[in-house]
């Protein structure tokens, strides 16, 4: 079965079931608690943050945070499933925000108390350097700062926000080079581990946006 395949299977179960993120918007779900965005865009220039919109994000959290910051939603969503995918049943993936990395690697919580807990300790144990939060991934060295406590980044509209800029930058910062721009999210000094992070992102926007109804 192709990538393709799979994916078309999960995003039908997704819609189905209606996944939830915490309190936030349902990432796959028909009735989103929030107003559905104005404004976007379905394509645009090579290299800017415009891929494909997918119909299934249409409406979420994932494109009113998108439309702000000039990205295209299965973007922003792919690059969700590279830093926090996690199972959600039989052949099925997706971004989770209660996700944290620390030098031990990923580990995924079932809530955000439990995940706020678990913060806690790696925080008095590790320099931030060493911790990535929530949905994105939000490294706390580089990034903490922008919220009043590391716990705020379990929020996913909170890490949405913050990450959706930061991704919005890295593609800028590399004009009609979108591989390499959505790679700079990942790493920034070294184009070659920018350049597979942004491919494998990539490849997912792609196989997520050619089963568009």
């Amino acid at each position: 079965m192709t990538f393709r395949d799979r994916w078309g299977r999960r995003r039908a179960a997704w819609l189905n079931a209606g996944w939830l993120l915490g309190t936030a918007a349902v990432v796959m779900a028909p009735s989103p608690l929030h107003a559905h965005a104005q404004g976007l865009q379905t394509s645009g220039a090579a290299g800017s943050g415009q891929v494909a919109t997918a119909p299934f994000l249409q409406g979420t959290v994932w494109a009113q945070v998108a439309a702000r910051h000039g990205l295209d939603p299965v973007l922003l969503y792919g690059v969700a499933l590279k830093e926090s995918r996690r199972r959600a049943g039989a052949r099925r993936s997706a971004p989770w925000p209660y996700t944290l990395r620390g030098p031990d690697g990923p580990q995924f919580y079932r809530s955000r108390a439990e995940a706020e807990q678990a913060l806690r300790r790696l925080t008095a144990r590790h320099p931030p350097l060493a911790i990535d939060v929530g949905l994105m991934q939000v490294n706390l060295h580089w990034h903490g700062h922008k919220v009043a406590d590391p716990v705020q980044l379990l929020e996913a509209r909170t890490n949405l926000e913050i990450a959706a800029g930061i991704l919005a930058e890295a593609i800028a910062s590399a004009p009609g080079d979108l591989e390499l721009g959505v790679g700079r999210y990942h790493h920034w000094k070294d184009a070659a581990v920018a350049r597979a992070y942004g491919r494998g992102v990539l490849r997912m926007v792609r196989a997520m946006s050619s089963g568009r109804e």
